[in-house]
């Protein structure tokens, strides 16, 4: 049976885009429609187009779906010239809550030889159900005749709808490449994490490897909390971590059990020198000054950035820079110690020395580590389990020298098998 996580509707950034691309999209609806003809006295919603396409391109969840429908409202109440205009106010929100549901679980994503008509089916019963209740609330505050209101008010609601779906199919797919960076409308299943059964016990040290696109970075995002927006579910798979089961746990839960350092550690410094990076987080967190002054000293002193705190941040090297992102994770007290490709800038030497430290913290501090990884030699002295991650899906987990030899006979990623590891397995030995 098919295992859902929790949706995660609050990824940083995604309030800016979707809020964006909805203003941008309703207001080239309100030109539309007040420039668009009439055809037998029935005239194209724009609106209505245009926040369903832009519904589509951001799968928000049902309140940002309501938000959406309310400003068309809005809109609508204003520049409309109908009998009780302020029906838009209750008729929009609506539609557009249904809207917002079904983008979200897809439910209209039906394909017909490779053409997706999502567009046409959901503009047109978001258009009915707007156009449907705004009708009925019409006759029912005015008190118009029920032959009116069947033969006339929803016939016109029908044929609007209609035409509505019309220009939803032709304006998605270019509205799509324009805001979503030509990621196809059926391409969703390639941004689904799948097959995942993994249990990762306390204080273990686990290396996840496989090819760029494998789902290495979703997989870690999804347990640290911070997943990115594109993707949409965790199918069939079971992910514990410290005994924790992270596809029922909230992104407010995993972000105060799990801290991740990402592959672009560099952006996660945003304060001038040592000192301060350290105590911005812990200062966010309301902690106490004498507390934060602890808890500084002892987590630049475990990175081995002691007597560092003047020192501006644009002064210090590649590996000092990563150590630094490290103790800043570090300071929060995480059970869970994440990184994404984290020696990937830094020269041979530093990438021995960030393992050295990460080894060390996680035998010292019993730190469960997980780490996103390409070049394994690395990590070979220090970790205790390598999964390996292929089209999105979970292909093995055991020890080191177990899923290397897999991967060795598999032919799966097995460029990534530090040299002496394949000399010896091409010899037929089994251990190194």
């Amino acid at each position: 049976m098919e295992k859902k996580n929790k949706r995660f509707q609050d990824v940083p950034g995604e309030d800016l885009r979707w809020i964006t691309i909805t203003v941008l999209l309703l207001s080239i609806g309100v030109i539309l429609r007040m420039v668009s003809p009439n055809i037998g006295g029935i005239s194209l919603n724009w609106n209505i187009v245009m926040y369903t396409v832009s519904i589509m391109l951001c799968r928000p969840s049902v309140k940002q779906g309501i938000g959406i429908g309310f400003v068309s409202g809005v809109v609508a109440t204003m520049s409309s010239k109908a009998a009780l205009p302020y029906a838009n106010l209750v008729s929009d929100p609506l539609a557009a809550a249904v809207c917002a549901f079904l983008a979200s679980r897809y439910f209209l994503a039906i394909k017909v030889r490779k053409v997706s008509l999502e567009p046409a089916l959901l503009v047109f019963l978001t258009t009915f159900i707007s156009g449907g209740s705004f009708v009925l609330l019409t006759k029912l505050v005015l008190n118009l005749p029920m032959a009116v209101f069947l033969y006339a008010m929803l016939p016109a609601v029908f044929f609007v709808a209609l035409f509505g779906s019309a220009a939803g199919q032709l304006l998605y797919k270019p509205a799509h490449k324009i805001f979503n960076k030509g990621e196809g409308l059926f391409e969703r299943e390639k941004y689904c994490l799948k097959n995942i059964h993994m249990d990762i016990s306390s204080g273990a040290f686990c290396i996840v490897t496989g090819v760029n696109g494998s789902g290495k970075t979703s997989l870690l995002l999804t347990i640290a909390g911070a997943r990115i927006q594109y993707l949409k579910d965790v199918q069939q798979s079971s992910i514990v971590v410290n005994g924790m089961d992270v596809l029922q746990q909230t992104r407010k839960d995993l972000q105060s059990r799990a801290a991740m350092v990402m592959a672009d550690y560099e952006a996660q410094l945003v304060t001038e020198t040592v000192a301060d990076e350290i105590d911005f987080s812990l200062e966010n967190a309301g902690l106490m000054p004498e507390i934060i002054l602890q808890r500084r000293q002892a987590v630049l002193e475990m990175v081995g950035l002691s007597g560092f705190e003047e020192k501006s941040i644009a002064s210090l090297s590649g590996g000092q820079k990563q150590r630094l992102a490290i103790a800043v994770m570090l300071a929060m007290q995480p059970e869970i110690l994440i990184l994404d490709e984290p020696v990937a800038a830094i020269d041979p030497e530093g990438a021995r020395d960030i393992y050295r430290l990460l080894g060390q913290i996680n035998k010292k501090y019993n730190t469960t580590i997980l780490v996103a990884e390409h070049d394994l030699k690395y990590a070979v002295p220090y970790a205790t389990k390598l999964l390996l991650m292929d089209k999105d899906e979970l292909r093995y987990s055991g020890t080191m020298s177990q899923c290397m030899q897999y991967m060795y006979d598999e032919k799966i990623y097995a460029e990534a098998i530090p040299l002496q590891w394949k000399i010896r397995m091409k010899l037929g030995e089994n251990i190194c």
